[in-house]
């Protein structure tokens, strides 16, 4: 029987997994399209990027994904009238803790090599991969002989041919709006380069010629240069905030600051929520003869949807000085693991050795 119930679970949390990242990473996919259209960061790096942020959503999905794979194949027994069959002969709910920690014991020390090495790691390589992207105009997306329409088509860039360099562009026609004005720029050469300082990148056109409209005016200055630097799109999606999270899990700890402190334990979290999660499916999927399944899901997406906002919102307390340090985030895993015990034992599984489930 614990043989069976690992089974179904082990299937049911494969196939939640899959589903869930194939949602997820269509959403991140949507999202550095729309980076891509509006030139903040190059098309040439979008696989690099889906499969670099592989292990943050693995990192996301799985405790949800063996959550509802407990519920729903408890759900399931229950309703089908075989966890009655299984309680007649004596299969007390102890019998459910061996296959539930062969599923989740493993999760646990996938999401912990995950949380504390892969994720950040991959984070970190992203960083640097649009980093040197975004040095070379090749690979912030610039190809030879095409109109690149960029920011929603109030700039599109043309270049007739690119050096091997990946950094001078010849015959270059740039067409770009701000400001109610429409300005034209042509120039035999340009060079490709990024500012260190500010992260911005620049063309720097030589010897052409600018053609600057206004809308619906008869307004028209003609302008003729030796040299002009031109800023083009800024990478926004390389400008990030939380830098922590890319930082390896070695630095935080020696750090001790609270911002390291929070994302630390934030890492090692879903290892932890994982076991937490799959035991309050238990008392979550208990239902009566005749009480629909449909009830019992709503629940425990309240409760899932619960315990991951007050560990996110504890996560900003802990970096904000707001909870001491030597209580961190643990104490809300411990209150949602008393909290399964309880709702178990109110529900009369502790009465005996063998007690049904």
């Amino acid at each position: 029987m614990q043989k069976y119930l690992f089974r179904e679970w082990f299937w049911a949390t494969l196939a939640v997994s899959v589903m869930l990242l194939i949602v997820l990473m269509g959403a991140y996919m949507g999202n550095l399209i729309n980076d891509i259209a509006d030139g903040r960061m190059p098309a040439g790096l979008l696989g690099t990027l889906l499969l670099l942020h592989l292990p943050s959503i693995l990192n996301t999905i799985l405790p949800l994904a063996a959550f509802v794979a407990v519920l729903w194949v408890l759900g399931r027994l229950y309703a089908d009238q075989e966890m009655a069959v299984m309680r007649a002969s004596g299969f007390g709910w102890t019998g459910l803790l061996r296959p539930l920690l062969n599923l989740t014991l493993p999760l646990s020390m996938i999401l912990l090599v995950l949380g504390l090495a892969l994720a950040p790691t991959a984070a970190r390589m992203a960083e640097q991969q649009l980093e040197l992207a975004f040095r070379s105009a090749t690979l912030w997306g610039l190809q030879a002989g095409k109109f690149h329409v960029l920011k929603h088509g109030d700039l599109v860039v043309y270049a007739g041919s690119i050096d091997t360099d990946g950094r001078t562009l010849r015959n270059i026609f740039i067409k770009q709006r701000r400001q109610g004005r429409e300005q034209v720029w042509v120039a035999k050469t340009g060079k490709y380069w990024v500012d260190r300082k500010s992260g911005a990148h620049f063309l720097s056109l030589e010897k052409g010629k600018v053609t600057d409209m206004a809308r619906n005016r008869p307004d028209l200055r003609v302008l003729d240069f030796e040299r002009n630097d031109l800023r083009l799109p800024e990478p926004e999606y390389r400008k990030r905030d939380d830098e922590i999270s890319y930082r390896p899990s070695s630095e935080l700890l020696h750090d001790g600051d609270t911002h390291s402190f929070a994302e630390f334990q934030w890492r090692i979290s879903p290892a932890i929520s994982v076991m937490v999660l799959a035991l309050l499916a238990v008392p979550l999927a208990h239902s009566e003869p005749r009480e629909g399944r449909g009830a019992r899901i709503v629940l425990g997406v309240l409760v899932y949807l619960l315990y991951g906002n007050i560990l996110f919102l504890c996560r900003s307390w802990v970096a904000e000085g707001v909870v001491p340090l030597a209580a961190g985030i643990w104490w809300v895993h411990l209150v949602f693991l008393l909290m399964a015990f309880v709702w178990i034992r109110r529900q009369g599984r502790f009465t005996g050795r063998g007690a049904a489930v």
